[in-house]
């Protein structure tokens, strides 16, 4: 079978149609759907794939699975035999079809065996249609050292801001921060579509100290910015701030580190949601995670 690729939204809904029902459809080979601009940012790159995802949307159904990697989407469409997979990176958008048990088998092992990049950096199981997949890696592991953990949470915040207002239109994403040497302190953070001019945001309540002038200038040199009549630090940045996600992952590294925090294995995050709708996982985060993930299908 042989297909014609292009950049239009029909294009690729009849790929994708084509790759997921065709009996004689080319398995393992990725299609560009898609390029992006050279220097295009996150913002820029969601508002070109998100007329081509919805086109595919319309023509074939809502995914089994939404998801995003470091670099690009990691949609899912499955069936008992197949999966068609949205994917990419911050060149193309592309979509290919696998049998669906060997590539289940084959990322279940990508993560067991720790190899990265990893295959999803976090997934969204909203139960849509079709069928999961019968491997589910159910592991989970923090990052080796903070540069590390930065970098994995970093990647994982701007995945979300690319990639959650295109698969979720509308919802926020977030979770909270642990440590375990500070299990009383709850850091926040989220990103939220909504809020307009500042999309990405941290808060931490510093209760226990004396909100005094020394304080305020300890707090700022972590990258907090203001403190409001309750105590809580915040800090709110734009999405169309190209470091944004990269700011955020900083100021959550650098508090914890500061409070006495000594590894990334130390941290936990717990309430991982998005929009309170479905499972949200998060291999990608950086540090532990609970619950844990488990059978999902």
């Amino acid at each position: 079978m042989t297909h014609t690729t292009g950049t239009g939204r029909q294009a690729a809904a009849d790929l994708a149609e084509s790759l997921l029902t065709h009996d004689d459809a080319e398995l393992d080979r990725p299609f560009t759907i898609l390029t992006h601009k050279e220097g295009n940012d996150l913002v820029e790159r969601r508002t070109t794939l998100r007329p081509v995802y919805e086109a595919i949307v319309a023509r074939i159904g809502q995914p089994t699975l939404l998801g995003g990697t470091a670099h690009g989407p990691s949609v899912r469409w499955s069936n008992r035999e197949r999966t068609l997979l949205l994917s990419g990176d911050h060149s193309k958008a592309t979509l290919s079809a696998h049998q669906a048990s060997s590539l289940a088998r084959d990322e279940f092992w990508s993560f067991d065996s720790d190899r990265m990049p990893l295959p999803y950096t976090w997934q969204l199981d909203r139960h849509g249609p079709g069928d999961a997949p019968g491997w589910t890696f159910n592991g989970h592991a923090a990052a080796y050292d903070w540069t590390s953990a930065e970098e994995r949470l970093a990647e994982m915040l701007a995945s979300w801001a690319e990639h959650i207002p295109v698969q979720a239109p509308g919802d926020w994403v977030g979770f909270r921060l642990m440590a375990a040497r500070d299990r009383e302190r709850i850091m926040i953070v989220a990103f939220n579509p909504s809020d307009t001019h500042g999309e990405f945001h941290i808060a931490i309540e510093d209760r226990d100290h004396e909100q005094t002038p020394e304080r305020a200038e300890e707090m700022r040199a972590r990258g907090w910015q203001n403190v409001d009549e309750h105590r809580w630090w915040r800090t709110v940045l734009p999405e169309t701030d190209p470091t944004a996600a990269t700011a955020l992952a900083r100021v959550a590294i650098t508090d914890l580190r500061a409070r006495g925090t000594t590894c990334p294995d130390e941290v936990t995050a717990w309430d991982i949601s998005a929009g309170d709708d479905g499972e949200l996982w998060v291999p990608g985060i950086g540090v532990n995670v609970h619950p844990r993930r488990g059978e999902h299908y």
